[in-house]
């Protein structure tokens, strides 16, 4: 099952995957509002596009729907791992937020970040797929955000609080706003920022894999735990040879990720190591609650289920839907 429709009392499926699924039933002949979130509209034309093409299982979204749909390959665990993680991030393929923080601006699906060096990242990505729609969508702007994004550390924030708006600039100005969501409605941005998250966060968490989960054979929960340590946290140096020090030949998949929660939380700061425990828990243990909404992990494909160990080779299929290969 790639994602449960029947989530009463918990947090329905949100993110890329949805986003593809209402682009692709848009091609059907509906004309649904894309915006990565599975509202009731789109789940009342899901139910009737699966009733009208035979599919017998309401309450999901499966793997032959899929193909029926998309006429793309089966999903690889990224495509349903990078869902959960856009649904904590909140911000969506649209969504920006301005300078509270060392981010600078933050746009997109995992939060990418301005000062980093994410966001031009990104947008070059994007220029590659599709030359000039940086130009036209920041139209007057266009040279004043190409040089932005070039900036790094509190160059970067600086800039950013001249277009941030609020009392803790978590706005932006008028046409800034508008600008990053009209960029991020369309498909050669939507596919640059799923690569990126791709490359950078899922490469990351597969690195965590191997180092800290040797001769072990590998869950979707596995995974989903390290791409969101990946995505949240920085390991230093003592916390890494805590991490190392689990006897994981020793321990249960899931006695594992309860182990390397603990640890990851008590190496956070002191302020949010209870916001980090709840949310790594809830990876460890398929379900809980994060920023006051629960989650069970079932619902959206992620679960105790051994896999074969994911390479870079294989990309996200996702992008298929945002970005049509051209014969």
């Amino acid at each position: 099952m790639y994602f449960s429709t029947q989530t009463q009392g918990r947090v329905m499926i949100s993110g890329p995957l949805v986003d593809a699924v209402q682009t692709l039933l848009n091609a059907t002949g509906d004309t649904l509002d894309v915006d990565s979130r599975l509202g009731p509209n789109s789940l009342k034309c899901l139910c009737s596009w699966q009733a009208t093409c035979g599919f017998g299982a309401p309450g999901l979204f499966d793997e032959p729907q899929w193909a029926s749909l998309s006429a793309l390959p089966p999903l690889i665990p990224f495509d349903l791992l990078v869902n959960i993680a856009a649904s904590f991030e909140g911000t969506y393929f649209t969504g920006a937020v301005g300078a509270f923080d060392s981010g600078g601006l933050t746009w997109g699906i995992l939060g990418f970040t301005l000062s980093s060096g994410e966001i031009e990242r990104v947008f070059q990505d994007i220029e590659a797929r599709a030359p000039g729609l940086i130009a036209r969508i920041f139209g007057p702007d266009h040279d004043t955000i190409m040089h932005a994004v070039a900036l790094r550390g509190q160059a970067a924030v600086d800039w950013a609080r001249t277009i941030s708006t609020g009392s803790n600039n978590t706005g932006l100005i008028s046409p800034w706003d508008r600008y990053f969501t009209d960029l991020g409605r369309i498909g050669a941005a939507k596919a640059a920022q799923v690569d990126q998250a791709f490359k950078t966060y899922f490469a990351e968490a597969l690195g965590y894999v191997q180092a800290y989960m040797p001769g072990k054979a590998i869950t979707l929960l596995d995974l989903a735990f390290w791409f969101d340590v990946a995505i949240q946290n920085s390991i230093g140096h003592d916390e890494a040879a805590a991490l190392h020090a689990v006897d994981v030949s020793a321990l249960s998949n899931i006695d594992c990720r309860r182990a390397f929660a603990r640890i990851i939380a008590s190496h956070s700061a002191p302020e949010w190591q209870a916001d980090v425990l709840s949310r790594k828990m809830t990876f460890a243990e398929g379900t809980g609650t994060v920023h006051g909404s629960h989650y069970d992990l079932s619902d959206w494909g992620i679960v105790d289920q051994v896999v074969p160990m994911p390479d870079m080779a294989t990309g996200p299929v996702l992008i298929g839907v945002f970005a049509p290969a051209t014969a």
